[in-house]
């Protein structure tokens, strides 16, 4: 191959790689072929779930008390939010049609967790005709009226979750199953907690001492202190039934895992372990990467998962170059931005962080941020103002070639790089 393609936004930059004096390493996850009937996969995978009874038979089950009082069911569906290529389009009324109960007793409840609603064209763009049919609503973490309390954590935590969720009769969740930074791999109960959590919790599973432990990393789900505490947060009002799928690169669906939130994740997990980790034997001076394009890729917030993965096999005191469109900016809800802003150096905004007694919204990315900053320096080629650039307390470049062949003729020798041109959907491991 003379040159790789890179993800970012949603068409994507080619890059060389027949570069003289460059050594490139080319990593890249599994790329299994989209299912022939991804309709059929589902139907399966419902009528015969991980540690369940059928859909239907749970959907009666939960749906008696209703029925016997005489009212019309409430059923809740959480999705994920505007950032994730879950194919919800496809997965509710899929649902839908298996629930069998009138369109205006379903919500749908987007699980932006601490981050903005989404829009109504986003929600269009995620949910197709399900925008319409159905009620749907943004989940706001701090709108008290909004949220139930129901109980703490064994490590303290207040556990608050919405409303629409805790009263519906029937309680469903959808996901995409990919490497999660802090929680091993997303979908199963992050759909709940930090989903449709309320800000208290969401702060709590968040902290510095639990973002800082090292089982709270990629890839691993076993003996994660923040997989675990999603869990059982999670089992005070735990969905009846999940749905997850897994993707390839071109985000098509490969896998249906459907049934017990904890089962069906597991076995999920497995899958996707098995499609997205890689073995890689050193680390390289540079790396390259991206954040797998659109739609995580919309801001730098989101950035962070990107270089983080990226981490895990650079240098010591190497250069990690990521291409992240980040048209949305840093962006400016939450408080990562101002954490950001911070005028303190990079090791005393840790330092502070580490010790902070009251988590701060959205500090925890921050704290990613400067983690892999202590590793690496970081080049970032995005869409960002000219402020925002000042914000990130990364490097930044007008042309990641440009700044390659700077890098390769710097070196004097040749020089190893790796690319990562699927960003965080590929995790490599040191062997």
């Amino acid at each position: 191959m003379k040159t790789v393609h890179l993800a970012y936004g949603k068409e994507g930059v080619v890059v060389p790689l027949d570069m003289p004096g460059m050594e490139p390493e080319l990593l890249l996850p599994k790329d299994p072929p989209a299912l022939a009937n991804p309709h059929a996969a589902f139907l399966e995978a419902v009528r015969n779930p991980h540690g369940s009874e059928a859909l239907k038979s749970v959907v009666k089950n939960a749906l008696t008390a209703a029925r016997a009082r005489g009212r019309l069911p409430l059923v809740t569906v959480v999705v994920a939010d505007h950032t994730r290529p879950v194919p919800d389009h496809l997965l509710l009324p899929w649902l839908a049609q298996e629930i069998g109960v009138p369109d205006h007793c379903i919500t749908v409840l987007i699980g932006t967790g601490t981050h903005r609603g989404s829009t109504p064209e986003e929600l269009v763009r995620m949910l197709g005709t399900a925008a319409t049919r159905f009620r749907v609503l943004n989940h706001q973490c701090e709108t008290q009226e909004d949220l139930v309390f129901l109980g703490k954590s064994s490590c303290g935590g207040e556990c608050w979750m919405n409303r629409h969720w805790v009263e519906a009769d029937l309680r469903i969740a959808t996901g995409f199953i990919e490497p999660h930074f802090y929680a091993g791999f997303s979908g199963g109960s992050k759909a709940v907690i930090p989903g449709i959590a309320g800000l208290e919790t969401v702060r709590h599973f968040h902290r510095a001492t639990l973002i800082a432990q090292p089982s709270a990393t990629w890839a691993k789900t076993s003996g994660n202190p923040l997989q675990r505490l999603t869990r059982e947060m999670t089992a005070f009002c735990p969905p009846h039934f999940i749905v997850n799928v897994t993707l390839n690169r071109a985000k098509e669906i490969t896998g249906v895992y459907a049934g017990a939130v904890t089962a069906a994740h597991d076995a999920g997990c497995a899958a996707a372990f098995a499609e997205t980790t890689i073995s890689v034997p050193r680390r390289y001076p540079v790396v390259v990467t991206t954040n797998s394009g659109f739609p995580l890729d919309q801001n730098f917030y989101q950035t962070v998962k990107g270089i983080s993965s990226a981490t895990r096999i650079v240098e010591p005191g190497g250069v990690i170059l990521i291409l992240s469109r980040c048209n949305l900016g840093l962006p400016e809800e939450g408080e990562f931005a101002k954490i950001l802003s911070t005028p303190v150096s990079d090791a005393d905004l840790h330092v502070k962080i580490q010790c902070t007694k009251v988590t701060r919204h959205d500090q925890w990315q921050v704290q990613t941020l400067l983690q892999c900053l202590e590793k690496a320096s970081v080049i970032l080629y995005s869409e960002l103002s000219p402020l925002d650039r000042l914000r990130t307390r990364t490097g930044h470049t007008e042309s990641p070639e440009k700044t390659l062949r700077e890098l390769v003729r710097n070196a004097g020798n040749p020089l190893p790089v790796a690319f990562l041109p699927m960003g965080p959907l590929c995790v490599p491991t040191l062997v």
